[in-house]
């Protein structure tokens, strides 16, 4: 008698809790929440209407679940500025730039030379300096957009000078680009 091919995606299945049963413990727990979370989402992603979600404008502070990545890729739950000019409200995506903390001790000309020290004060429900990451952007599914999502919620922007800072750290990171935007024709 033949044994019965498994299907693909019980393979991919045991591939996958083997590969979790190999990470430290931490990682494991941070990874199987992850997978529900992300379930969820693969649920919800017939039935969602961004179009219910605030219309949210360049500089807006979101707070946002980036998710489970691999390597260097922002992962976990952060703050993160919109970095569209205009993003309709029917759109399902829009691009951000994640936001971090100082780490205690740490001062500005530690960070790394790809992060951006905003300052203190930029989101006024923490005390913390604000780090931007111009080398992480990208876009993310407004379903992963934890707050504001009400008009009662904590809204914060960021002001234009930081975003200026912003686009001129991703010509400098993407494009390489010294010269302002403006004389890249």
């Amino acid at each position: 008698m033949k044994t019965p091919t498994p299907e693909p995606l019980d393979v991919a299945l045991i591939t996958l809790r083997a590969a979790i049963a190999k990470l430290p413990k931490k990682k494991q727990d941070i990874l199987v929440k992850w997978l529900a979370k992300w379930s969820g989402y693969i649920s919800l992603e017939g039935s969602f209407k961004p179009e219910y979600v605030p219309r949210y404008r360049r500089g807006d502070i979101v707070y946002v679940d980036f998710g489970f990545n691999i390597g260097n890729e922002y992962g976990g739950v952060h703050y993160a500025a919109v970095l569209e000019h205009y993003n309709h409200k029917t759109s399902g995506n829009i691009m951000v730039v994640p936001l971090t903390s100082l780490e205690a001790g740490k001062t500005p000309a530690d960070i790394a030379k790809d992060d951006l020290y905003l300052g203190s004060g930029i989101i006024p429900w923490t005390p913390l300096d604000t780090v931007a990451k111009p080398a992480q952007i990208r876009a993310v599914s407004k379903m992963r957009i934890i707050k504001p999502l009400k008009k009662g919620d904590d809204w914060a922007r960021l002001l234009p000078e930081h975003l200026n800072a912003i686009d001129d750290r991703v010509r400098q990171t993407i494009i390489k680009a010294e010269q302002p935007a403006s004389d890249c024709n």
